[in-house]
């Protein structure tokens, strides 16, 4: 199954009409992929489709996938809005000045957040017209292999940037309240890395990507191109990750 939805993919596609050098694929979008498409065949495999509206779980997902709850509060009204949906990664951003640490990401992820213009209509408990809400996610039901990205990359007028920054991460991880939609959830919370995907390189249009492993021994091991080779712990976490992979404990 996996080397057919592999060469479903074709990385070698010209930057324009006009031709020129193939693009460097970005790993967590091919990642993304990946997961995707394998899940789709898994379906297919059990005779079912994903192509509903309403999600359909494989052997993949159960172990990758995710809940999270978008949650919205109106001014005036105690009722929230709440929209479940599965998630792949949690990707966050580490572009403001004062994110240097993940827990910071995660905390800035699920921090509430101003909805402008958002209008209603007429209820028995509201007015109709544009009020005052905000809009936070919140993490409904957590996954055996937690996948964080940090966005490291942005696409604006100057094309593709890449965002050079140490952002320090931990080897055991334990999910805050303010991150779970139901923060007496105690069980489940405590994660450990395992791996990590790291891109080597000042720009997004260059560079290469390594990746360190945690083995079942304990010993951590790069993974750089054909070279694989034993670190330490200290070599794992000073590298300005890209992807990172916990297991649950």
């Amino acid at each position: 199954m996996f080397r057919p939805v592999l060469e479903k993919f074709t990385p070698d596609v010209p930057t324009g009409p006009s031709g020129g050098r193939p693009r460097q694929e970005d790993a967590q979008e091919f990642l993304s992929y990946l997961m995707y498409e394998m899940h789709e065949e898994l379906l297919k495999m059990r005779g079912c489709s994903s192509s509903s509206q309403q999600y359909v779980p494989s052997e993949l997902t159960q172990i990758f996938w995710g809940q999270q709850k978008s949650i919205v509060r109106v001014e005036g009204n105690p009722d929230s809005a709440d929209i479940v949906q599965p998630f792949l990664l949690l990707h966050l951003d580490i572009h403001p000045e004062n994110i240097i640490t993940m827990e910071e990401a995660l905390q800035l992820f699920s921090a509430s957040e101003t909805i402008e213009g958002y209008k209603t209509i007429s209820t028995g408990k509201v007015q109709a017209g544009e009020v005052a809400a905000s809009r936070s996610v919140k993490i409904q039901e957590l996954p055996p292999i937690l996948m964080l990205h940090m966005m490291r990359f942005g696409y604006g007028c100057n094309g593709t940037t890449k965002l050079n920054k140490t952002v320090s991460y931990p080897l055991q991880l334990v999910l805050g309240d303010d991150l779970l939609a139901d923060p007496t959830l105690d069980q489940g919370r405590h994660y450990e890395l395992v791996a990590t995907i790291t891109h080597r390189g000042q720009g997004p249009s260059r560079g290469h990507y390594i990746a360190d492993v945690k083995q079942s021994d304990g010993r951590w091991v790069r993974c750089d191109d054909a070279s694989i080779t034993t670190i330490g712990t200290n070599q794992v976490l000073g590298e300005e990750a890209y992807v990172l992979f916990y297991k649950q404990l």
